[in-house]
């Protein structure tokens, strides 16, 4: 419904800011419209007719409504990464970039038939490229005119963005969360503004992200129920990962990991129908993964010869951070570095070569920064950078903290819930010392990007749900509870105002 709707309101002059639409009324439209539903929360609070259900119901519909009024704001030229150029089909040119690669499979009906690392992008692997080529060629078919189809080709990244709201709620309830908890779990996923500027990019992020997101729930689903149906879509959900983007294969290794877990507990059992039935639903994943996940890889070292990799831009890049230390790329970074006062990625290794850093920056306001600020948007740009990190940092250690006391704790856990939370705390640790490795290999201020760690999300949403216990607890518990909610609220309601504002 959603897609559709920014399908067809992308044409008009009147809604598409691409299109030509006054952005003063647009502004005025996005914040009535949002207030207008947090006012209709609250009343609804107030009166204590909202349950939790009607509260995801708003919080999902704001998603949603940000991610839409988002798309209809920014052009496929904006705040994207790797995007390229496109010609069009009247044209026989191979373009460069995300625009490029979906371009040269709308206009040659085919898979790049070059060595990927010839031209710039073709290295990714090409699931959302083909559907975002096969939306093109639909779009086409029924009339529509090519730099609108192109501009609609946010429409599938809207609906992947979307779909991640459903599947952490998933990854919630699965974990035990309900209430308070599933609310507060939700807000990130919801809310986040790098949520919202993904649902209007072009490349293939999102999707993966996705369908990341999808395996960490359906890893958790099977370790609940170890069904035919979980392993088959199990295996589904990580093979395509990894055929839309490489570093999905960092939860290859959790999941194999739960795999070797659940083979030995069957081993210790002696039940030779448990250990056969085990057996035989790993190999079924294998079977169905491998080959799904793999073939892209298998292809470009077969036809090509190219193991899988990144192309550098060399030394003389300005992103080049390779002349720093190893602790100045990725050491805790002091207060002074930063830079509260432009909470912005310069870009450049010179202006910001801390790792750390530029997550932060572009978890907030992606790669790049506006051109005109007025002073009162940049204070708030500042203050949601640094409410930002501190729900990010207490929520992490929050989450590691609780996840290690399940596992190793003396609590009276199940097999099952201390190998679901065993699977969480790995794949979040794995993450975070795979982007310090990345960063140490690949030394771009580029590589630092939030778009390759979005998936942290999941564990700070749970590490800051897992704040609000069922108890009140004491008061140092509560006045850490309130200061929490209140960064949660600066970071995301500032930034989204900022996101919305600025002029890039």
């Amino acid at each position: 419904m959603f897609g559709a709707a920014v399908a067809f309101l992308q044409a008009l002059p009147a809604t598409s800011m691409a299109a030509g639409a006054d952005t003063l009324l647009q502004r005025a439209v996005i914040l009535a419209s949002f207030f207008v539903g947090a006012a209709l929360f609250v009343r609804d609070h107030l009166s204590g007719k909202l349950t939790t259900g009607k509260a995801l119901g708003y919080m999902l519909f704001g998603g949603m409504l940000l991610r839409v009024y988002y798309v209809l704001f920014y052009d496929i030229l904006t705040l994207q990464n790797d995007t390229g150029t496109y010609t069009g089909f009247g044209t026989d040119g191979v373009n460069i970039g995300h625009l490029g690669y979906i371009e040269y499979i709308y206009k040659f009906f085919k898979l790049p038939d070059m060595d990927p690392y010839e031209v710039f992008g073709y290295f990714h692997p090409p699931v959302h490229h083909i559907i975002e080529a096969l939306w093109l060629t639909v779009q086409r078919l029924i009339g529509v005119q090519e730099a609108l189809a192109f501009e609609n080709l946010q429409v599938p990244t809207l609906i992947y963005s979307g779909l991640c709201m459903l599947v952490m709620l998933h990854i919630l309830l699965e974990c035990g969360a309900k209430g308070k908890r599933l609310l507060l779990g939700m807000l990130l996923f919801c809310f986040q503004p790098r949520m919202m500027i993904l649902a209007g990019s072009v490349n293939n992020d999102i999707l993966a992200l996705l369908l990341l997101l999808t395996t960490i729930w359906r890893t958790l689903a099977w370790i609940r129920d170890k069904s035919y149906k979980n392993t088959v879509l199990l295996a589904l959900s990580l093979g395509f990962a990894m055929i839309t983007k490489l570093n999905t294969a960092i939860c290859a290794i959790t999941v194999a990991f739960v795999f070797v877990i659940c083979l030995i507990s069957a081993m210790r059992s002696k039940n030779l129908v448990l250990i056969r039935d085990t057996l035989i639903k790993e190999a079924l994943f294998t079977v169905i993964c491998a080959p799904i996940g793999l073939s892209f890889i298998l292809r470009n070292l077969i036809v090509y010869g190219k193991k899988p990799g990144l192309p550098t831009q060399g030394t003389g890049s300005v992103m080049y951070m390779g002349n720093y230390a190893p602790w100045e790329i990725v050491g805790i970074p002091m207060p002074w570095d930063l830079r509260i006062d432009f909470p912005f990625h310069p870009i450049s290794a010179e202006a910001c070569h801390n790792g750390w850093v530029i997550l932060f920056q572009t978890a907030m306001f992606a790669e790049g920064y506006p051109a005109d600020l007025g002073e009162a948007l940049r204070a708030m740009a500042g203050i949601a950078y640094v409410a930002a990190i501190i729900v990010a940092v207490v929520s992490s250690v929050v989450f590691i903290a609780s996840c290690a006391g399940k596992v190793f704790g003396r609590s009276e856990k199940s097999q099952e819930e201390r190998l679901s939370f065993g699977f969480l705390l790995a794949t979040f640790v794995l993450m975070l010392v795979s982007f310090v490795l990345y960063l140490l290999k690949y030394p771009y201020t580029c590589s630092g990007d939030f778009r390759y760690m979005a998936a942290t999300l999941v564990f700070v949403s749970l590490g800051f749900s897992w704040l609000w216990p069922e108890e009140s607890g004491g008061i140092f518990a509560r006045a850490l509870r309130f200061a929490m909610g209140t960064a949660m609220a600066a970071s995301l309601i500032f930034a989204g105002l900022v996101i919305l504002c600025w002029q890039i």
